[in-house]
């Protein structure tokens, strides 16, 4: 990911852990849009911040990248899209899924933080 995207994350994701993790139990997807390579290890990085936070992460058919490099080129990647598309309606039950479960079965209790020092 380039370094104004990490920047971000890291001042996003710092403020919401110091404000009692307001992104716990919300769902949320990495998305790349490439114009060759270095989608995965995007998405990887952008999912680090999403797991570290206690995110649910929703799946797709493939990884969710969709490759183009002017406007308009992305739409000619079918299979990028199909992936998006995917990606998008599992987003949709998931969410659905989590409002009515909320209903019925009560979220698992937040925990305080452990941390452990192996240097002694």
């Amino acid at each position: 990911m380039n370094g104004t995207l990490k920047s971000f994350l890291d001042r996003l994701f710092y403020v919401s852990t110091s404000n009692g993790n307001l992104f716990r139990h919300k769902v949320g997807a990495s998305v790349a849009a490439v114009r060759r390579t270095g989608g995965i290890p995007t998405i990887e990085q952008i999912n680090k911040y999403l797991l570290y936070a206690e995110m649910f992460i929703p799946t797709s058919n493939y990884w969710s990248v969709i490759h183009g490099r002017a406007e308009g080129e992305a739409s000619q990647d079918a299979e990028g899209e199909q992936i998006m598309r995917v990606l998008g309606k599992n987003m949709a039950w998931l969410m659905r899924s989590i409002e009515l479960a909320k209903k019925q079965i009560p979220l698992p209790e937040k925990e305080q933080k452990v941390m452990t020092n192996f240097i002694r």
